[in-house]
């Protein structure tokens, strides 16, 4: 009798146990994670670009004679209140065209730290580390000519002068440090196209 039960039992037990396995492996499918095929880019919140100033050229002419002298400002306008720590400005210029002369620097602010032609790289340089320990004060909307310099054309043809923004290899970089937040400040510049003429 008893050898009777256990060998129905048997049956019974091992179906049971198929049933559990099945329902176990069942869920455990549910749970696991897909695996995910190709190329997957994450998404990164990137932090846009605001541009805090406008650099920009003026002259009087744009139509320029071989050997004569004229005048070019480079005029910066913050589009909010700023303090600044330092700023560098790099304008490039063609010396196989032009040639530049009588670097003046504004009276708003202290004498740079360095302004000159730099004919190792083609630009004018003009840089500023300012001293005070709140930094340099700029106001929205307050245009202010940072630079003058003359230009003496010395060929006919096409001249541009435009400011460098280190998108090229080798170029230096125009570039603002704002106090608060020791972060570089972004900017936005014009270019400056010149006929020189007999």
């Amino acid at each position: 009798m008893n050898n009777k039960v256990i060998k129905m039992l048997i049956p019974v037990i091992a179906i049971m146990i198929i049933v559990e396995s099945i329902v176990l492996v069942s869920s455990l499918e549910k749970n696991t994670p897909v695996p995910v095929t190709g190329n997957v880019t994450p998404t990164v919140a990137v932090k846009e670009k605001v541009n805090s100033f406008d650099i920009n050229f003026s002259t009087d002419e744009t139509q320029m004679k071989v050997g004569k002298k004229y005048k070019v400002s480079v005029k910066l306008t913050p589009k909010d209140n700023y303090n600044l720590d330092a700023f560098d400005v790099y304008v490039k210029f063609d010396p196989t065209m032009v040639s530049i002369s009588n670097l003046v620097s504004t009276k708003e602010l202290t004498t740079p730290n360095l302004m000159k032609v730099s004919d190792k790289k083609d630009v004018i340089v003009m840089n500023y580390l300012f001293a005070d320990k709140d930094g340099v004060a700029f106001t929205k909307n307050e245009e202010m000519i940072i630079l003058t310099f003359t230009v003496t054309p010395k060929v006919t043809g096409l001249s541009l002068f435009e400011i460098s923004t280190g998108d090229s290899e080798g170029d230096s970089v125009t570039m603002f440090v704002d106090k608060n937040t020791n972060s570089e400040l972004f900017f936005t510049s014009s270019k400056l196209e010149i006929e020189l003429i007999k």
